[in-house]
């Protein structure tokens, strides 16, 4: 079945199968990553967050109407469980970086099946995580959400062993410095640093907001990187 992928901004995503609800991910404050709030809101069934305490990742505000809202933190913390199309989340328990300038809040990796793929998104994590942390995920990674500007988020040193045990289809970069996003606060990097360390990774520029999956697999056993452009970005 053919699940769309848009990139909303920063970490914030809606994927939706075709006549399914619609899943919103860890929808951003404008006004708290540049961006003027010209108050347009997105639609969504149902809104998952890596946690409740971000502003940049937890603006339920965001969504218009009265979504469902799943706290992904609950889940990894075995307070409260919850389901995506008919499935069980699955959700890590991790924090920010150590050093953030707001406080290392709590928060969790989150992955669910949408048409037979699983999605992995990374939240707002600030260090690497092993194989025994990922454990729950084994398998259950075909599309990674990647956190690749590394201000207030991991290293791409950190990173890059954890695209090697996720082994994912395909990385779709976030949360980067990309204009007006331009991340001075959080001291982000663009992607091309991401992509240029990564030589032997395809790389698909889908030159828009959305793109369905599955999309062409790499044929030399690597995951593709795709490119997407944010629905959400107005200058500020």
């Amino acid at each position: 079945m053919a699940v769309h992928l848009e990139w909303v901004g920063m970490a914030c995503f809606r994927l939706w199968q075709d006549g399914g609800p619609v899943i919103a991910m860890d929808p951003y404050t404008p006004s708290a990553i540049g961006l003027v709030d010209d108050g347009r809101r997105i639609s969504a069934d149902t809104v998952i967050v890596s946690s409740l305490t971000d502003v940049a990742h937890a603006n339920v505000g965001l969504i218009e109407g009265e979504p469902q809202v799943i706290n992904a933190l609950d889940v990894a913390r075995g307070e409260k469980s919850a389901q995506i199309y008919g499935a069980p989340l699955r959700a890590v328990e991790a924090a920010e970086v150590a050093d953030h300038p707001d406080g290392a809040d709590d928060n969790a990796l989150y992955a669910f099946n949408a048409g037979g793929l699983w999605f992995l998104h990374m939240g707002d994590l600030g260090y690497g995580l092993n194989q025994d942390d990922l454990a729950p995920f084994a398998g259950r990674c075909d599309v990674l959400l990647a956190l690749t500007g590394e201000g207030l988020t991991l290293k791409l040193d950190e990173l890059d062993p954890m695209i090697e045990i996720l082994n994912p289809t395909w990385i779709v970069p976030m949360h980067y410095n990309l204009a007006p996003v331009s991340g001075q606060k959080r001291r982000m990097t663009k992607v091309d640093v991401f992509i240029e360390r990564r030589p032997s990774d395809p790389v698909v520029f889908a030159r828009q907001p959305v793109v369905t999956f599955p999309l062409p697999a790499s044929e030399l056993g690597r995951p593709a990187i795709v490119i997407l452009e944010p629905s959400g970005y107005q200058p500020a």
